[in-house]
């Protein structure tokens, strides 16, 4: 999927349309054991708070590498980009704060760090 930062702002719109959904859900079973409707529904929470930290994290991203591909930032970055996002959830709707960690080369990978051409 392309990426832009008008389609990462109109996701993370939709993804508060879907937030707020999710804290008016409803289960109709009641039950305390195998109780998968429960389950499910955690599970949706867990979801939604990872695709917020990945659009806080794409639109931080300013390049484009491999499945991380956006239109408005078409080249790879090694230079400022070659490094981990750590996401941070807050307490308040999209209080997400995002860090980062250095990835460490070894001294001869098999896979050096490169452009990918398809």
């Amino acid at each position: 999927m392309e990426r832009d930062e008008a389609g990462l702002r109109k996701a993370l719109d939709t993804l508060d349309g879907l937030q707020d959904a999710y804290k008016r859900v409803q289960m109709q079973d009641k039950g305390k054991k195998f109780n998968t409707e429960l389950v499910e529904a955690i599970e949706l929470g867990f979801l939604l708070d990872c695709a917020e930290a990945t659009i806080h994290g794409a639109l931080a991203r300013q390049e484009s590498r491999g499945a991380h591909y956006r239109t408005d930032y078409q080249k790879r970055d090694d230079e400022n980009w070659l490094k981990h996002t750590l996401a941070y959830k807050g307490t308040k709707t999209h209080d997400v704060r995002l860090d980062y960690k250095p990835v460490e080369l070894i001294d001869d990978p098999i896979f050096k760090p490169k452009e990918r051409k398809y």
